[in-house]
């Protein structure tokens, strides 16, 4: 299977409203064509009956449109049966993220971006599914692990791409400032803070690669 990048809805739709796709995937050095989206990203993000319920702005939701029409949708056969049975019957583990994460741990040279920090605490404390979180580790990347690595290349533009929406990640929001623009270092510091929290519950589940 070809390197993927795997998208869950929570942090498709911040990428989108802070205008950071583009960036991301190049990031780690991906193109559009290796992302795959849950194939109830359009329908979920984009609700036909209130197109800005979560957009909430015409730039976000045209930005975010665009960006579905070129990603892939995840299929659900790209998984070990077995593996996505398992990562299924597990509490607090929604049948989208399910699905994100089987394919993940089939594709071994995936990657997940992944803003449903539930779902990981849920993943590394069921030893049922020891094997599958075993087989993702360093390979997930939450939201403040994303833009640990995202300030390093182009903070100034990340900061003001985070804080002109203050109400798209409050942990985000607090990190890189409030009133006023947090210096590089606070930032760094702010986000270390989460992630090792994060990583006291998931052990080595999350991306560590340096760079």
């Amino acid at each position: 299977m070809d390197r993927l990048l795997l998208l869950d809805n929570d942090a498709l739709l911040k990428l989108a409203r802070y205008g950071l796709l583009d960036e991301v995937i190049a990031r780690f050095d991906f193109t559009i064509t290796d992302v795959r989206v849950l194939a109830t990203a359009k329908y979920v993000l984009l609700p036909a009956k209130n197109r800005l319920l979560l957009c909430e702005d015409e730039e976000s939701y045209s930005r975010l449109e665009s960006f579905l029409k070129i990603a892939k949708p995840l299929d659900a056969r790209s998984a070990e049966p077995d593996l996505l049975d398992a990562v299924s019957a597990v509490q607090n583990i929604d049948t989208g993220e399910a699905l994100l994460l089987a394919v993940g741990a089939t594709a071994r040279d995936a990657l997940i971006i992944t803003g449903d920090k539930r779902s990981l605490a849920a993943l590394c404390s069921h030893e049922s599914v020891t094997h599958l979180a075993n087989a993702l580790a360093g390979r997930v990347i939450s939201m403040e692990v994303l833009f640990s690595y995202l300030v390093k290349d182009q903070f100034t533009h990340v900061q003001e791409c985070v804080r002109s929406k203050p109400d798209v990640d409050k942990a985000l929001n607090i990190a890189f400032g409030v009133t006023m623009p947090a210096s590089y270092e606070s930032v760094k510091e702010a986000l270390a803070s989460y992630i090792n929290h994060l990583r006291a519950v998931t052990g080595d589940l999350l991306y560590t690669k340096s760079g």
